[in-house]
C-alpha cells in the first residue's frame, strides 16, 4: 500500500493523477482543433484523441488502484479510497462510450465542430472531481467544471431550436440548482468551520445546529436537481429530448453517476451522525420519484422521452440505496449505477443510429419492424431495455436485488415493496418498445433501411450488452468488488453509522 500526503504538492498531484492527465489532454485536443477543424476528417481524428486521453486517464487510475494508494492521515482534498476508484472507472467508460457513439452520429447530423470532443473531456473532468471529492470546495469545482461543459453540449446541435432550449432551460435549472448547493456550503461551514467532509462529521452530532440543519436542506435540494428528483425534475424530459442523443446518453448516465457517489460520500462521512434527519427527507422523495417518473412514463410516445421519465424513476431507485446509510446501501448504489449506466448508454446508442437526420426524436412507433432490417440492433435494445426493467437474467436485476437488500437489511419495507411495483409499472412502457421492434410488421419497405451502425457504436452497444448478460448471469464478481470498495467509504469518519455489510 502506498501512503500519500496530500498536503504536500506532490502528494496531492499523485492522488489527482487521472484528473491531471485528462485535464492535460483536453488541452493537447484542444490545440489540435485549433489547428484542424474543416473536415469531417479533423472532427474523427479529434474523436480518436479524444479516445486516447480517456484511456491515459483510465491507466493512471489503474496505477494508483493497483498500487493501493491511500492517504496518510485524514483525506485532504480528494479521496483515496476504492470507492473512488470505482465510481471514477465507471466514469471513464461512460465517457468512452459517449466518444465512441459520437463519431458517427456528428457526421451523419452534419455536426462538424470538433470542440464537442472538448466539452466531452472537461465534463468528465468534471465529473472525476465531483466523484473524488473529499472538500465541500472540490465539490463545487468538480460540479462546476461538469456543469458548464454539459449546459454547452445540450445545445450542441445549431440546426434545431429544441437543442438551444434544452441548453437554456438546463442552464436556468442548473444555475439555481448550483447556488442552492453554494449556499448549503457555506452555512455549514459557518456552523462548522471546515469544509473537508471527514472533519465536519467529526464536529456534528446527531442534533444538528439549525445553520447545519438549513445548509443540509439546501445541500440536499442542490444534489436533488442535478440527479433530477421529483420534485426537482420537470428540466429532464425536456433536455434529455432536445439535446444531441449521445449527449443525452452522457448526461443521463454521467452525470447521475457522479452526482449519485458524492452524495453518498457526503451523507456518510459529513453528516453520519444524523442519518435520523436525511433519512426520512430521501426515503418520501425515493418513493415519490419512483412512482411519478414510472406512471408518467407510461404516456410518453417520444422514446428519448420516456428514456427521460425512466432515468427519474432509475434515480428513485438509486436513492433509495442512498437512504440505508450503510456499507451494503452505498455497495447498491454503485453497483446499480454500473448496471444502469451499461443499459442506458446502449440505448441511446441505438437510437442515435436510427435518428434520421435532422429529425427531432425518433417515437416507440418508429421501431415497428426493426427486427426484420435489422435484428441486431433490435435485439440489442431489447436487451437492454430488460436489464432497465430488472429483468431477471439481466444486470439490471441483480441491481435492483441489491438495492432491495440494503433497505430490507435496516427494517425497511415500505421502500423495497414500492420499488417492486415501481418496476412492475414500468414493464408497461418498457415492453411495448419490444413488441413494437419484434412483433409488428415495418411500415414500409424501405423502413429502417438508413439505420446504419458505425464499427465504434456497434463495439460500444456490443460490449454493454454481453457485460449485461454476463454480469446477470455471474453477478458474484462485481458484487464482491462492490462491496470491498464501500467498505473503505468513510473509514476516516469517527463513530460512522455505516455498519459492515454481509
Amino acid at each position: 500500500m502506498t501512503a500519500l500526503d496530500l498536503t504536500t504538492p506532490l502528494g496531492a498531484t499523485l492522488a489527482l493523477l487521472p484528473e491531471c492527465v485528462l485535464s492535460g489532454w483536453t488541452l493537447v485536443v484542444l490545440l489540435y482543433i485549433a489547428w484542424r477543424h474543416e473536415t469531417e476528417h479533423h472532427s474523427r481524428m479529434a474523436g480518436g484523441l479524444s479516445l486516447v486521453g480517456v484511456g491515459l486517464s483510465g491507466a493512471a487510475l489503474a496505477w494508483l488502484w493497483l498500487s493501493g494508494a491511500r492517504p496518510a492521515g485524514v483525506p485532504h482534498m480528494t479521496a483515496l479510497d476504492d470507492y473512488r476508484f470505482g465510481a471514477a472507472a465507471i466514469i471513464l467508460g461512460i465517457a468512452a462510450g459517449s466518444i465512441l457513439l459520437s463519431v458517427r452520429y456528428l457526421t451523419r447530423q452534419r455536426l462538424l465542430a470538433p470542440e464537442y470532443y472538448v466539452l466531452l473531456l472537461l465534463a468528465t473532468s468534471g465529473m472525476l472531481f465531483l466523484a473524488g471529492a473529499e472538500d465541500m470546495i472540490t465539490l463545487f469545482l468538480g460540479l462546476e467544471v461538469m456543469s458548464v461543459a454539459v449546459y454547452v453540449l445540450a445545445g450542441f446541435d445549431r440546426f434545431r431550436r429544441s437543442s438551444a432550449e434544452a441548453a437554456l432551460k438546463y442552464f436556468l435549472i442548473g444555475a439555481f440548482a448550483s447556488a442552492f448547493l453554494l449556499y448549503g456550503i457555506a452555512l455549514i461551514y459557518g456552523a462548522t468551520g471546515e469544509t473537508n467532509l471527514t472533519l465536519i462529521g467529526r464536529r456534528l452530532g446527531p442534533a444538528l445546529s439549525p445553520m447545519a440543519g438549513l445548509g443540509l436542506a439546501l445541500l440536499l435540494i442542490g444534489f436533488m436537481f442535478k440527479v433530477a428528483v421529483v420534485p426537482f425534475h420537470m428540466w429532464a424530459p425536456d433536455v434529455y429530448d432536445g439535446a444531441p442523443t449521445p449527449v443525452t446518453g452522457f448526461m443521463a448516465t454521467g452525470v447521475k453517476t457522479a452526482a449519485f457517489i458524492a452524495l453518498v460520500r457526503v451523507l456518510v462521512e459529513a453528516f453520519p451522525h444524523a442519518a435520523g434527519v436525511w433519512q426520512p427527507v430521501l426515503g418520501v422523495l425515493a418513493v415519490v420519484t419512483i412512482v411519478i417518473g414510472n406512471v408518467v412514463a407510461l404516456a410518453q410516445h417520444s422514446l428519448k422521452r420516456l428514456l427521460a421519465y425512466s432515468s427519474i424513476a432509475h434515480a428513485g431507485y438509486a436513492l433509495a440505496g442512498v437512504w440505508a446509510g450503510t456499507t451494503l446501501g452505498a455497495a447498491s448504489v454503485l453497483l446499480y449505477l454500473l448496471a444502469y449506466s451499461l443499459a442506458t448508454l446502449a440505448s441511446f446508442g441505438v437510437v442515435a443510429a436510427i435518428e434520421h437526420v435532422g429529425s427531432r426524436t425518433v417515437l416507440v412507433d418508429d421501431l415497428e419492424g426493426l427486427y426484420s432490417v435489422r435484428p441486431w440492433g433490435a435485439l440489442s435494445l431489447s436487451i437492454c431495455v430488460l436489464s432497465l426493467l430488472g429483468f431477471p437474467g439481466t444486470f439490471g436485476f441483480i441491481g435492483k436485488w441489491y438495492l432491495i437488500s440494503a433497505t430490507v437489511a435496516e427494517g425497511q419495507y415500505i421502500l423495497p415493496v414500492v420499488l417492486v411495483l415501481g418496476s412492475l409499472v414500468s414493464a408497461g412502457y418498457y415492453l411495448p418498445v419490444i413488441m413494437a421492434m419484434t412483433m409488428k410488421p415495418s411500415r414500409s419497405p424501405e423502413s429502417h433501411r438508413q439505420v446504419s451502425f458505425s464499427w465504434a457504436a456497434r463495439a460500444t452497444v456490443a460490449l454493454a450488452v454481453v457485460v449485461t448478460v454476463a454480469f446477470g448471469v455471474w453477478p458474484s464478481g462485481p458484487l464482491a468488488g462492490a462491496l470491498a470498495s464501500a467498505r473503505e467509504l468513510g473509514q476516516a469518519t469517527v463513530a460512522s453509522v455505516l455498519r459492515p455489510g454481509p
